[in-house]
Order: structure tokens, then C-alpha cells, then sequence
């Protein structure tokens, strides 16, 4: 490089090398200072049990330990403070591990596996959010990672109770409350 050239290019580079850094530094610090603890998700059998005495409606989170949708899913939607105090609030928490095979859940009269189990939810892959009634009536299922915005919109939604009276695209079309 000839004198020229590193005068100009070397002010570039440490220029363009500082606003990546000050910019990351930024994003980096807001989303690791605003985020909640990740949450500690009761079982399947759990979320009905506290279920029977609230009366909330279940999510169930069916997931894979090989899943990185779902550790994204887990600590970058999951964990926003609003949405946790709207889950926690409407909702009753339970999981299921799509990969296991050689355990044994009761429900409904039947004896399944985890994955069977899942299957038998609908969930075809990981993750999915299953929505249940207290009493283990299947509402729907939402397959796939879902960005915050658009996982909450879901959660409102289901939570509010408003997919009883309305269509989801209804719904939207009203005024954020």
C-alpha cells in the first residue's frame, strides 16, 4: 500500500470497524439487559394438573434437544418480559420432547410416549406450540419458530379467548388493546 492510499483507507477502516462495534456492543446490550430468565417449563401431566384448579388454557411446547429453532425460540421469544407476564397470566405451561421415546404419559384413557404423545398433538415437527382447553380439548397448534411480534399476536389471541367469538385475521384487523 503507498502512502496515498493508506492515509485514506486506514481512517476508512478503523471508522467502519468502530460503528460495527459500537453497534453491536448496542444491540448486544439491549438484548441480553432486557431479556427475562428462560423459563422453567413444568411437564406435560403438571401443566394439566395446575390446569384443573385455574382453569387456564395450556400451552404445551413440544420441542427437540437437537432443535435450533428451538433454542432460539427459547431464549429470544420466550424470553421477552412482556410476553412471559402474559403467559404466565393466561396461560399454564407444559412441555413435551419430541425425541422421547421410552417414557410413558397418561392422557385421556391413553398411555403414550412423549413422541407419541406429540404426534397424536399434530406436531409434526419442532417447535410447536399446542393451545388445549383445562380439560385437555385441543384447540390448535402453531408449528415452527414464530418471531416475538408474531408468537404474541398468537398468544393474545389464544389467551384472550378471542378465537371462541372471531377468525385470527379479524382479530388483527382490530385496535392493539
Amino acid at each position: 500500500m503507498n502512502g496515498l492510499q493508506e492515509t485514506i483507507i486506514r481512517p476508512i477502516l478503523c471508522l467502519s470497524l468502530a460503528i460495527v462495534l459500537l453497534s453491536s456492543d448496542v444491540s448486544n446490550g439491549q438484548a441480553t439487559t432486557n431479556l427475562a430468565a428462560q423459563i422453567e417449563w413444568p411437564g406435560f401431566n403438571d401443566a394439566f394438573t395446575a390446569a384443573k384448579k385455574s382453569k387456564k388454557i395450556v400451552l404445551i411446547d413440544v420441542w427437540s434437544s437437537t432443535c435450533g429453532w428451538c433454542r432460539k425460540q427459547q431464549t429470544e421469544v420466550y424470553t421477552q418480559p412482556d410476553l412471559q407476564k402474559f403467559l404466565f397470566n393466561k396461560f399454564e405451561l407444559g412441555r413435551l420432547n419430541l425425541d422421547i421415546t421410552d417414557d410413558t404419559l397418561s392422557f385421556r384413557g391413553y398411555t403414550l410416549s412423549s413422541q407419541m404423545l406429540a404426534g397424536g398433538l399434530g406436531a409434526t415437527g419442532t417447535p410447536t406450540a399446542v393451545f388445549m382447553e383445562a380439560d385437555g380439548a385441543y384447540i390448535t397448534r402453531l408449528q415452527g419458530f414464530h418471531a416475538y411480534e408474531d408468537f404474541y399476536d398468537v398468544l393474545r389471541f389464544i389467551g384472550s379467548e378471542s378465537f371462541r367469538e372471531m377468525s385470527f385475521e379479524e382479530f388483527m384487523a382490530e385496535p392493539k388493546k
